[in-house]
């Protein structure tokens, strides 16, 4: 494939701050898989611009960043109503995150 200086420059890549709130609650596990097949992971590669990659260790600064917030109900205690993970480039780290929702 040949460029000219005269082509226009690529459109750069989808860049985001991708932030999930999800419901931690017994609610919401009988759905989790299906949501987490048909909603969650297409929306992650589409951002990530493809499936995540074990060897994905973001670090790419000005990429898209993903952040998870799981909130629970009241009947959680003594653990903590909400658990927030701070953001990442990675959105591999990000799947192990959503994995380890309970």
């Amino acid at each position: 494939m040949v460029v000219s200086a005269l082509d226009p420059p690529a459109p750069p890549a989808m860049v985001a701050d991708v932030v999930f709130v999800i419901e931690g609650t017994a609610n919401l596990g009988p759905y989790f898989e299906s949501l987490r097949k048909h909603y969650l992971l297409p929306a992650i590669e589409y951002f990530n611009g493809g499936p995540p990659a074990e060897t994905d260790f973001g670090g790419d600064f000005g990429g898209t960043q993903y952040s998870l917030v799981v909130f629970n109900t009241v009947d959680c205690a003594p653990e903590s109503y909400v658990q927030c993970h701070a953001p990442t480039s990675s959105a591999y780290e990000f799947l192990t995150w959503l994995d380890s929702i309970q």
